[in-house]
């Protein structure tokens, strides 16, 4: 039986720098490449038309729906895959979406979009260090939203500029779930770029608000000041969203995570626990989880962690933070089982090594925690400085010990 078809949907404008490291990463699971076009004079079009691509001329309407949906209209295929040009997906991703599509049950999958940076004061930054052709990235802030579902449904994205097809797929009782892709977004790294980006979307947000005052256009707002590191504004326009709609739980979650940004971690707990009574998701059982570990509430940090696990049991910082939690409260042995589980489901998980390091260091496994150490210095650890002095201790620990001197391989 073969396997159902995707349609790659995008929109694009002047992209040719991006545009095909985009479609390489994709082109081996796309049935079908549709890029709505609004407006390019580079070669973005010659670059779609390598891929086989369906090209549509969209006149630019100031509204990121409006375009996502008139490429929906032309999908043809059994499931919709949305990538933005300055997005790729990797071999782990593309491995997982071909299994996806195959499920009986779901309407749509939301993936983890990781949108890297080097502007580590961002709300939401996540210290995990990236390289990517030649440049490196300190870390990412990251959100989940719904990137592949099924097509012929009449889901339709809504939105201005945080375009979401979610609340259509709810309407429509659809079920969405979880899943275990990474989107690498890489255009808002450029820090001028990003900030040019921004204060356009602010200036749709801001005419949208003024048009059509509801909660909507006031979580976009709020979404795009903490983006633009505007927390004052940012609080502003996620409690308007609040007030005009309560049971708005993404601007409750968004507002957590500008509170916990700003370490008032109660306020966090706060907005995390009423956008969660709502609608639980993972990520939300996550930052509450983090929240009480800053707050040394270990026990609280541990039960809403293992309720992340339970919605997401492939995400690694999850396994990362649980670590954390067993390190503090001295369960070294817990601490090492979770560490080891989420540097094995990201190889790349740098964070996780040098935190496995550090639990293998304090149960007394010098040896291990030697490897681990030295791969979080090669993956390029912010501490590798300070790790390499350590290392170097424990091997002169591990010489001076009788039980370590016959036929034991230092680092191996």
């Amino acid at each position: 039986m073969p396997n159902p078809t995707i349609s790659l949907c995008m929109m694009a404008k002047n992209e040719e720098k991006l545009l095909e490291q985009c479609l390489n990463s994709v082109k081996s699971i796309a049935d079908e490449i549709i890029i709505v076009d609004t407006g390019s004079t580079d070669k973005t079009k010659e670059i779609a038309k390598k891929f086989n691509a369906k090209i549509i001329d969209f006149k630019w309407q100031d509204d990121f729906s409006a375009a996502r949906n008139e490429s929906i209209k032309h999908a043809a295929k059994e499931w919709i895959l949305v990538l933005d040009a300055d997005e790729t997906l990797d071999e782990d991703g593309l491995k997982a979406i071909k299994g996806l599509v195959n499920d009986k049950e779901t309407d749509a999958f939301l993936f983890l979009q990781k949108n890297y940076t080097n502007e580590t004061n961002i709300a939401g930054f996540v210290n995990d260090e990236h390289k990517r052709n030649g440049k490196a990235y300190s870390g990412w802030y990251g959100s989940f939203i719904a990137r592949l579902f099924r097509n012929k449904k009449g889901y339709q994205f809504q939105g201005t500029v945080h375009e979401l097809v979610e609340p259509s797929i709810e309407a429509k009782k659809g079920k969405i779930a979880a899943a275990s892709v990474a989107i690498h977004h890489y255009g808002n790294a450029d820090e001028k770029a990003r900030k040019e980006k921004l204060r356009i979307y602010l200036e749709l947000c801001k005419k949208k608000a003024k048009q059509n005052p509801d909660a909507n256009p006031y979580f976009e707002l709020g979404i795009l000041y903490k983006e633009n590191n505007n927390i004052e504004d940012a609080i502003k326009s996620l409690k308007k969203s609040i007030g005009l709609n309560p049971k708005h739980s993404m601007a409750l979650y968004e507002l957590g995570i500008v509170y916990e940004k700003q370490k008032d971690y109660d306020a966090a707990i706060k907005n995390y626990t009423e956008s969660l009574r709502i609608k639980e998701n993972s990520e939300a059982f996550q930052s509450l989880g983090v929240c009480y570990l800053k707050k040394g509430m270990l026990q609280e940090a541990y039960r809403n962690l293992t309720k992340a696990i339970l919605l997401n049991p492939n995400k690694y910082t999850i396994y990362n933070n649980l670590g954390a939690v067993f390190e503090k409260m001295g369960n070294y042995d817990s601490a090492v089982q979770m560490l080891e589980i989420g540097t094995k489901i990201n190889p790349n998980n740098t964070i996780g090594f040098y935190n496995l390091g550090i639990a293998l260091d304090k149960k007394g496994d010098f040896g291990k925690a030697i490897n681990a150490y030295e791969k979080a210095v090669e993956l390029g650890h912010s501490k590798s400085e300070e790790i390499k002095k350590r290392i170097k201790q424990l091997k002169g620990i591990i010489t001076s010990l009788p039980s370590y001197r016959y036929g034991f391989n230092v680092g191996g």
